[in-house]
């Protein structure tokens, strides 16, 4: 670049003749010359030879020119037309390139514009001086991955250059940025970049598993994925198994479908997701059968679902043999729906929750049916006829996990909340429960971490026992378990019977001796079987089992009684390959990302203390960036060149919007009475509406001027007896039609609302007479000018 183009201080009467190395220099001078003058330019003539040469190039000033008259003269516009904004200003800059220098150089430069320019604190609103750099876009992106919205963000950057006012982009230009590297990541279809993601992160993770359906149209219909991690927790906590949909989670409005089950630490683990088509029995087959060639055909032996009629019929084809569990908080809310009566509801699900044997449990069944009198309630034979489905006295030993709900799928579905939105295309969708897994894996580590390193206090009365299962358990379940030996120094031994091989406890409970246990001890398996099968159950020793261990003197608890689902070494940690299962190239760039913005951190802090270090570290940087510009190309990447080629045969299209049945609208009922107007009583409008109300203001501008002196005949439509105030008198109105005097009025008469200015509405012939009245009305204002 010459030198008068080097030193913008220069007079611009130089700037003729010029000359700049290529297109982007002189491209770069002008933007910083209109930026220093106070105006917005745009691009405006191209010339190239046939070789491809640029030998032409014009800027000119936003305002050159005007607009067009068809769209000027166009008045059938829907939207308001934008502001006019074009001048005809003449100022402009032009550069020839000259074939003996190889050089571009300045051949029209004109200064004069016929409009005023902007002052300096102004500039950043001008169109061609709004640009969202790469580092910006960068940045915003990282903090809008963890949930920033895009106003915060401005607002962050703003903070950080002194203010909004000295960024060089508004809100909408972050907006519309942000959302064109999103569609350049989509690519072609949502669907296929779906596919693609699955794909590619396969390379990643190969222990990824992901299928879905077309339908008719070659559009994607049914969505299944699950990773590594995720198969290897169904292998060590798969026999029990809990799933249910939620709903407005995606752009599409497919229903989510989670597999989640219970770990060692009790806390909610995912085996999978799914989006489905529709909610048919078809499709939660089809996903019941992914699910299982996902988990190498090991089938559950426990499925929680709450009571949707398609989810149990494609469990009782898929998962034969497996014992389906509804879940308990759903039906407590279904019976205050179905039958409205707390106390009902409350016994209900007192019912349904205690242990105790079948024929009890009829006997209480029909006591209560009995007492409420629902003998012919179609809920509560319903109920009854799937009594084996919910009733803990039927469900007795069964291994649950101490799981009796669909809340596990309900506390996830609320995490998941944080991160998705109704908007979100499946890609980004997608994306978003890949981040939400890693934070809930992270809370995993945290909970091993915490098992490993620390040690709970012992507070129980049985203090061996209680030190063996801090040995053996994870903190969490050490609590559940720590809870059952506080509980045995409530028991009392009502009864026990010492045989040869085999001793038999009889238990009851201080305050409720009408409960008895059994509990039988086998001397040569050191085995102990209780009555109330929490073992069985849950996994875990009841407080009936710890008084026979008290009484047999036991130090520690028998292997047989400790379940491996429960202890610490359930899942091996170290045949988990995390290296690369976890993470993609993208949050790679993320993380460096964020490690160099901390990293220069200090160096700001330090070098804006005085002018000098602020020059230093400004220039130092400035240096570095060319520099790995010129490395990359000034091109950043996108997952769009790795993730985002052919990788199918055909174009898989976007789905439909499809309706589910959670989120099902609700249609309006019509009322039993139609809503009538305030003004004339008739049904069917309102009183924006009225046709009276209408006629009465636009007359009212009309009779502006005679609102002090008004005539003594008028027209109305009924017999009235009205009064009226105004700034001089008071008045009272007495009226007579066809239908007879005041004093029979019309059985169509109503009372009105007219203001004073409005003449009473034509619509039949009455004689209006005007008395004076003594006072004001009590329902008056001052000052208020209405007839009442």
């Amino acid at each position: 670049m010459s030198k008068s183009c080097e030193n913008l201080k220069l007079p611009w009467t130089n700037v003729l003749g010029a000359q700049f190395d290529s297109v982007e220099d002189a491209d770069a001078w002008y933007m910083n010359y209109s930026r220093l003058v106070g105006f917005s330019f745009r691009k405006n003539e191209l010339r190239r030879s046939k070789s491809g040469q640029t030998t032409i190039r014009r800027w000119v000033c936003n305002l050159e020119g005007y607009r067009a008259e068809k769209y000027l003269a166009n008045d059938n516009k829907v939207r308001e037309p934008r502001p006019i904004t074009r001048t005809g200003c003449k100022a402009l800059f032009r550069v020839n390139y000259d074939n003996s220098s190889g050089k571009y150089t300045v051949t029209e430069f004109k200064t004069e514009h016929n409009h005023p320019l902007t002052s300096p604190n102004e500039v950043h609103l001008l169109r061609s001086h709004r640009h969202v750099s790469e580092g910006d876009l960068a940045q915003a992106k990282a903090l809008m991955h963890v949930g920033v919205k895009t106003c915060q963000v401005v607002d962050y950057m703003g903070d950080q250059v002194g203010g909004s006012h000295n960024l060089r982009f508004k809100r909408k230009d972050l907006q519309n940025r942000l959302d064109a590297d999103r569609r350049a990541e989509i690519g072609d279809t949502d669907s296929m970049a779906t596919i693609a993601y699955f794909t590619e992160k396969f390379d990643n993770d190969p222990g990824l598993y992901h299928e879905f359906t077309l339908d008719d149209e070659n559009r994607l219909r049914n969505l299944f994925w699950t990773d590594y991690m995720a198969r290897y927790d169904y292998e060590c906590f798969g026999d029990v198994l809990a799933f249910d949909a939620t709903y407005k989670t995606n752009a599409y409005q497919k229903p989510l479908v989670t597999f989640v089950g219970t770990n060692h630490h009790r806390r909610t683990t995912v085996f999978g997701f799914g989006l489905l088509g529709d909610e048919t029995v078809e499709s939660y087959t089809w996903l019941l059968q992914t699910f299982l060639s996902a988990m190498g055909n090991r089938k559950t032996k426990s499925v929680i679902t709450d009571g949707d009629k398609a989810m149990s019929k494609a469990i009782k084809t898929i998962f034969v043999g497996a014992t389906h569990r509804l879940c308990c908080w759903h039906l407590e809310r279904n019976a205050q729906a179905n039958i409205k009566n707390e106390d009902f509801t409350h016994k209900f699900r007192d019912l349904m929750l205690t242990g105790m044997s079948a024929g009890e449990f009829d006997q209480r069944w029909f006591a209560l049916v009995d007492e409420f009198k629902l003998h012919e309630h179609g809920w509560v034979k319903q109920m009854y006829a799937k009594r084996h489905k919910w009733a803990e006295a039927f469900l007795k030993g069964t291994f649950f996990a101490g799981m009796r709900s669909t809340q596990w799928c309900e506390s996830i579905h609320c995490y998941l909340n944080r991160f998705l939105q109704y908007r979100l295309k499946l890609y980004e969708f997608v994306l978003q429960i890949d981040r939400a897994l890693r934070n809930i894996r992270t809370t995993e580590v945290q909970d091993e971490f915490k098992t490993k390193f620390s040690t709970p206090v012992l507070t129980t009365h049985l203090r061996s026992l209680e030190k063996h299962a801090t040995n053996v358990f994870p903190i969490s379940i050490f609590h559940w378990i720590r809870e059952e030996i506080r509980q045995e120094a409530t028991l009392i031994q009502f009864e026990a019977l010492n045989c040869t091989d085999t001793n038999y406890y009889t238990l009851t409970q201080f305050g409720n001796v009408d409960i008895k246990w059994t509990v039988v001890y086998n001397k040569p398996t050191n085995k102990i079987d209780c009555s109330c099968q929490l073992m069985d159950s849950a996994g875990i020793p009841c407080r009936h089992m710890f008084h026979v261990m008290k009484v047999e003197q036991f130090r520690n608890i028998p292997d047989n009684m400790i379940l491996h689902w429960w202890t610490k070494k359930a899942k091996d940690y170290t045949s988990c390959n995390l290296a690369r299962s976890q993470v993609d190239s993208e949050i790679f760039d993320v993380a460096r990302l964020s490690s160099l913005s901390t990293a220069t951190n200090k160096m700001c802090f330090y070098a804006a203390k005085n002018e000098h270090s602020y020059k230093e570290a400004l220039a130092a940087i400035n240096q570095l960036t060319s520099k790995f510009q010129e490395l990359f190309g000034g091109q950043r990447t996108c997952p769009q060149s790795s993730v985002y080629g052919p990788q199918t045969k055909s174009t898989i299209l976007d789905p439909v919007v499809v309706r589910t049945k959670g989120a099902a609208t609700r249609l309006k009922k019509s009322p039993s009475n139609n809503r009538k107007c305030s003004v004339c009583t008739q049904p069917g409008h309102t009183t924006r509406s009225c046709p009276i109300a209408s006629n009465s203001a636009r007359s009212s501008e009309a009779n502006a001027a005679n609102n002090d002196s008004w005539g003594t005949s008028i027209l109305a439509s009924s017999s009235e007896h009205f009064s009226f105030y105004n700034s001089e008198a008071s008045y009272e109105i007495e009226t007579q039609n066809e239908c007879g005097s005041c004093s029979q009025p019309c059985s169509e008469s109503t009372d009105h609302l007219w203001n004073n200015s409005s003449m009473p509405p034509s619509m039949g012939s009455n004689t209006f007479t005007f008395l004076p009245y003594p006072t004001i009305h009590s329902d008056m204002w001052p000052g208020d000018n209405s007839f009442h």
